[in-house]
This record gives C-alpha cells, sequence and structure tokens, in this order.
C-alpha cells in the first residue's frame, strides 16, 4: 500500500500546486508563471543536495532520507537523452494546453485530460511491460469516464458536447495531443530517475522547462525586465507552488517502484479533478456543485477498483 500512499499525497499535492498555480495565473503572463512555478522549486531541493554532498545526511534506514538526501549522481549519456525528451515533450504540452484554452473554452478542452491513465496504462505496457489487473482496467475506465463527464461543455449540444468539439474546436484536438504527451512523460521519467534518483530527476525537469521558457521570454521581450517584475508580484505563493511541485513529483516518480505507472495517473486525475473542483467552489465562487459532486463520486468508486484490483508493476 506505500505505493498508493505515495500517489495519493503525491495527488494532494498536484491539487494545491493547480490551486496556487491557478491564483498566481491571474496576475501573470502563462509563460511568467510556468517560469515561476519552476524556479521557484529549486530552494526546496537544494539543500537537500548540498548536504548531502557535504556529508551532512541524516543516517537510518528510512525512505524519506532515501528519498531526499541523494546528492549529485553520475549521469550517462543515455539519462541526458531521457531528460532532453522530457522536458521536449513538457514543454511542448504546456504550450499546446496553454494554445488549446486561447482559442477554446475550458469546458471543451480539459475533459481530454481525463484520457491519460488510459494512454498512461498503454505507454507502461509498453515499455515496462506493466499489466494491469482486470479490475485496475475497470477502475481506469470508470475514473475517466467520471471526469470526462464532469464538464460536458454546453448545456445545448448534449452530454457528448466535448466528443463533437474534437471536430468543430482546436482547443478541443490540441487538448487530445497534450493528455497523449504526458502520458508518454512518466514512461522517460520512470526510466531517467531509475538512472539518478526521484529527487534529482525533479529538480532537472524543472529546470528545463525554466530555462527554455526564460530564453523565450528575454527574446520575445527584447530583455529580462519585464520577467524580473513579473517574478515579484508574487513570490511568497510561487514559493508555495515550489513546494507543491516537489512534493508531487518527487512522491509520483516514487510510487512507480511499487504500482503501475497508469494506476499513479488514475489517482492523480480523481483527485486533482475533485479537488480542483471543490477549490472552484470554495475559493473562486464557481457554481453547479451538485453535478461536479456527482462526477467526484464516479471518480472514488474508480480510484476504490484500482485501489483493491492494483497489482505491482
Amino acid at each position: 500500500m506505500i505505493g498508493f500512499l505515495m500517489a495519493v499525497v503525491s495527488s494532494v499535492c498536484w491539487a494545491g500546486f493547480d490551486i496556487v498555480r491557478k491564483h498566481v495565473g491571474k496576475d501573470m503572463t502563462a509563460t511568467g508563471a510556468v517560469i515561476g512555478v519552476t524556479l521557484f522549486q529549486t530552494p526546496f531541493i537544494a539543500p537537500f543536495v548540498a548536504a548531502t554532498e557535504a556529508g551532512w545526511s541524516p543516517q537510518g534506514d528510512r525512505p524519506l532520507w532515501d528519498l531526499l538526501f541523494v546528492g549529485i549522481p553520475e549521469m550517462g549519456g543515455t539519462y541526458w537523452v531521457l531528460l532532453g525528451g522530457t522536458v521536449a515533450l513538457n514543454v511542448l504540452a504546456n504550450w499546446l494546453f496553454l494554445r488549446s484554452v486561447q482559442v477554446s473554452p475550458l469546458s471543451l478542452t480539459t475533459p481530454y485530460l481525463s484520457f491519460t491513465p488510459v494512454f498512461t496504462a498503454i505507454a507502461g505496457f509498453l515499455t515496462f511491460g506493466e499489466q494491469p489487473t482486470w479490475m485496475g482496467v475497470a477502475g481506469i475506465a470508470v475514473v475517466c469516464l467520471g471526469a470526462f463527464f464532469l464538464n460536458p461543455g454546453r448545456e445545448e449540444d448534449g452530454l457528448l458536447a466535448p466528443l463533437k468539439a474534437l471536430w468543430t474546436e482546436r482547443g478541443s484536438f490540441y487538448m487530445l495531443i497534450v493528455s497523449v504527451l504526458w502520458s508518454i512523460t512518466p514512461a522517460i521519467d520512470k526510466a531517467a530517475s531509475i538512472r539518478t534518483s526521484f529527487l534529482w530527476h525533479t529538480w532537472m525537469i524543472s529546470v528545463g522547462v525554466a530555462v527554455f521558457f526564460v530564453i523565450y521570454r528575454i527574446i520575445k521581450d527584447t530583455g529580462a525586465a519585464e520577467l524580473l517584475r513579473e517574478m515579484k508580484i508574487h513570490p511568497a505563493w510561487l514559493a508555495l507552488s515550489g513546494f507543491f511541485a516537489v512534493g508531487a513529483m518527487t512522491l509520483q516518480l516514487a510510487a512507480y517502484d511499487y504500482v503501475a505507472m497508469a494506476y499513479v495517473e488514475t489517482v492523480k486525475r480523481a483527485i486533482g479533478v475533485t479537488s480542483a473542483m471543490l477549490a472552484g467552489w470554495f475559493f473562486f465562487g464557481e457554481e453547479d456543485i451538485a453535478r461536479r459532486l456527482l462526477g467526484a463520486v464516479v471518480m472514488v468508486v474508480g480510484v476504490a477498483l484500482v485501489v483493491s484490483g492494483g497489482s505491482a508493476p
């Protein structure tokens, strides 16, 4: 059960990260917010790496110490190839995500992210031979359906509005690609973290994505002044987002050692969507909570199926 516990805590961290990211996104550009939430992960990782390198890491057989006190690992050529691949895919996914919500309504785009566990299950089978049980497959399907129909688009278009939008909304098609990209990255990240460590690989991803967007903004703005101004808007919130992001990604990668990647993504999607829904209602005044709660209950049933029918990878 430790793998599922890690997945649950990771999912809660992802939910907190999304809530904070939505808050800072109100006053910052999309690229500025991405840069901020990635750069602010460094203060929560660098001290553990430095302490380990200086020989100050605590002794004892404790799982938490093994996650945090890792030092600088040896990185061969294979790792750099894997890192380059996951950074490139994450940059592309973030860009397509932003384009998707710019050109199409959220109600016709975000439901496509619910397919991520399905694509992850396929990627996990092809790369690591992970085979979910039949009950696990049923749980994945239930969670995906619950998440997909949680926000079914415009009422006049019917329950299948998001599916219809795939042919009429560019944003919906973009988001489907995002779902595919974010189902491939877990397999790459698992292979990369095996060659280094969970915490180190989390850091490298954040640095890679941040460097790309920093270079983009400096070229676009013909300087760094505007970007620096944005970083001063919500420093405390950006720091909080960094804390959540480090916990979310590190524990997610660690959970892959215990349960199939598709199961981790399923738990992540269910808890993430439910938490976002409750936060939207409580913090941001979003409505139609009754229908959304029904969708959340469906996803909880799906997670229960996954946990009861789960198997080690």
